[in-house]
């Protein structure tokens, strides 16, 4: 197995798995691209699993359609189907990815249809497979006891999300969102520098603000001011980890009154200063090379 870091990324790896002595996988990777990066025109011989973490919703042709991926949405690519970046993105963004083949990684009885079928999918709302991803990439990059085992096992978490959430069995939600609240989900993740009331979003999607806020919390599984404040922790990370943009600039970029205000939400959602993080963050990826 071997670790690098493609040229022309801010942060990030790509790892080698095919030699890491567990069937089924093939590669795995962590990586914060600039808008200059664009995944040209690719396939592989197992499935390829792509999960938007931030920045713009990125565009994909994948065979003869096209997709939209938003953050933290989950693209899956079948072996032997081209794929590509329709357009480069707007903004840096960050994602995860991994190429593996689900047969191998799951006993015959527990291998969902839908991998044998061989169609490409979107699912617009998989938050859940984050902690998994996290996982199985700790795995990758760690070297410690039961290392087989742990790629092995966390590899088959990956898969077991990603068929739940196909499946329309995501963890306390259905699969299918409710209209309007995917419409309000696109309004703040779009218009994050700008204080998007509640009564703002339920007018937008003509619904009252108490029967908007209890829908919303029910699909999503936080408030939207909650789910905002994340999504711009989200930000504000990755353009510490991958540009050299001051904290006041990002601040304002964020919609932050000021740089002080940026800093103690930043601490607050995270437990440390913007400053720290990006030092921090820094170093790691230094690490990786």
């Amino acid at each position: 197995m071997s670790i690098d870091r493609p040229a022309g990324l801010s942060a990030g790896f790509h790892a080698h798995l095919r030699h890491a002595g567990v069937p089924g996988l093939v590669h795995a990777g962590d990586q914060h691209a600039p808008t200059s990066w664009v995944i040209r025109t690719h396939s592989h011989d197992v499935w390829e699993l792509y999960l938007q973490l931030a920045g713009p919703a990125t565009q994909w042709n994948v065979g003869d359609r096209t997709w939209r991926v938003p953050s933290r949405g989950l693209l899956a690519v079948p072996p032997g189907v081209e794929h590509a970046m329709a357009a480069s993105s707007t903004a840096p963004y960050h994602f995860y990815f991994a190429a593996l083949a689900p047969a191998d990684v799951l006993p015959p009885g527990d291998l969902h249809p839908l991998w044998r079928h061989r169609q490409p999918f979107v699912i617009t709302d998989a938050g859940s497979m984050v902690t998994p991803f996290e996982l199985f990439l700790r795995e990758v990059t760690t070297h410690q006891a039961l290392r087989g085992a742990g790629l092995a096992h966390t590899a088959a978490l990956l898969v077991i999300e990603a068929s739940r959430l196909a499946d329309g069995r995501p963890p306390g939600r259905p699969l299918a969102m409710h209209r309007a609240i995917a419409t309000a989900k696109r309004l703040i993740e779009d218009h994050l520098a700008e204080a998007v009331t509640v009564d703002d979003l339920a007018a937008a999607v003509h619904l009252s603000p108490a029967h908007f806020a209890e829908l919303f919390r029910t699909e999503i599984g936080e408030t939207p001011g909650r789910y905002r404040s994340r999504l711009r922790t989200e930000r504000a990370r990755l353009l510490l980890s991958e540009t050299d943009l001051s904290i006041t600039t990002i601040a304002t970029e964020l919609g932050y009154s000021s740089s002080q205000h940026f800093a103690t939400a930043f601490r607050r959602e995270t437990g440390t200063t913007p400053s720290r993080h990006r030092r921090d963050v820094t170093g790691r990826f230094l690490n990786c090379e």
